[in-house]
């Protein structure tokens, strides 16, 4: 839990979620963490929450209990999902609503199940609902060797695209394991040497690659940020390009597709490193420092 804004990640005993009539309670296996988490430690919410509050957003596990009102799942189920800054999925039990939870791939165990839900659901609104990816288009997606990135570089690649992906030097070899089909090296390489007039770009590191990215944009294309909720609209107007920002937010449409997409072998998600419950803080320090693909998980049973 976090007691105070900016300080370490506390393992605390609190009293177990109530459940109420709209929500499941889940036994949760395992938790995976986001920048978002850390955002959340950081402060960054502080218009959103309040200290104290449990952290965590991805989850996996067993549905042990669903109010009256709820459906989709029921007592038993293995199911993943993200709950935003509700009921806090670095604990052993958490309480979501009916868009928060989906079942789990049956393909997936439940430590690669939690590394899923938000990655999965900002690489697929960004790409269909924002970009209006028709398939076979040419694609940026920087930050490509990230969670988000390697789940967008997947779906783009099921539909025919040709992709462009920029990262730090250390994840070059995951990334062609990913399909993309030209890597750049960001600490050698500017993208706008190597890239002209593609159809999309797909922005999950922001700053100053938004007002370069417009260079590279065919008349008439698309950039995407997860970055911001709106982006400015004056460059991208004169420019004839469309810009847009992207609050991910969760489904459980968007969810039980992207779970059918890895039990059909479409999809594939990476972990890094686990660590147990009681060693929150340490896995939070990890991803913030580690160089490595995949996504640091906790594991709660």
């Amino acid at each position: 839990r976090v007691n105070e804004w900016g300080k370490p990640v506390q393992v605390e005993d609190i009293p177990q979620p109530k459940l109420t009539d709209d929500q499941a309670l889940v036994r949760v296996h395992a938790a995976s963490i986001n920048p978002f988490d850390a955002a959340v430690q950081a402060g960054y919410m502080a218009a959103m929450a309040t200290p104290p509050l449990t952290l965590g957003s991805d989850y996996s596990g067993e549905v042990v209990a669903v109010g009256k009102n709820m459906t989709g799942v029921k007592t038993g189920d293995s199911v993943f999902g993200v709950v935003v800054l509700g009921s806090g999925a670095f604990a052993e039990y958490i309480t979501p609503k009916a868009n928060e939870i989906a079942l789990k791939p049956k393909s997936l165990d439940y430590i690669h199940a939690s590394a899923v839900s938000l990655p999965s659901m900002a690489a697929w609104l960004s790409l269909f609902d924002k970009a209006q990816f028709r398939g076979g288009e040419r694609i940026l997606i920087h930050g490509v060797g990230g969670a988000v990135g390697g789940l967008a570089v997947q779906l783009a690649k099921n539909k025919g695209a040709y992709v462009y992906g920029t990262d730090i030097p250390e994840k070059a070899q995951h990334t062609a394991r990913l399909g993309v089909d030209r890597f750049i090296d960001v600490k050698s390489e500017r993208f706008e040497d190597i890239v002209k007039d593609v159809d999309i770009v797909l922005d999950y590191v922001g700053g100053e690659t938004m007002d370069r990215s417009y260079n590279v944009l065919k008349p008439g294309g698309r950039y995407v940020t997860t970055l911001l909720m709106e982006t400015p609209q004056e460059e991208p107007a004169k420019r004839g390009i469309h810009s847009t920002g992207l609050g991910a937010y969760p489904t459980t449409e968007v969810l039980s597709k992207v779970a059918e997409l890895f039990d059909l072998g479409v999809l594939d998600i990476f972990v890094n490193r686990t660590f147990p419950l009681s060693e929150a803080q340490a896995a939070m320090e990890h991803r913030f420092m580690t160089k490595a693909p995949g996504k640091v998980v906790l594991t709660v049973l």
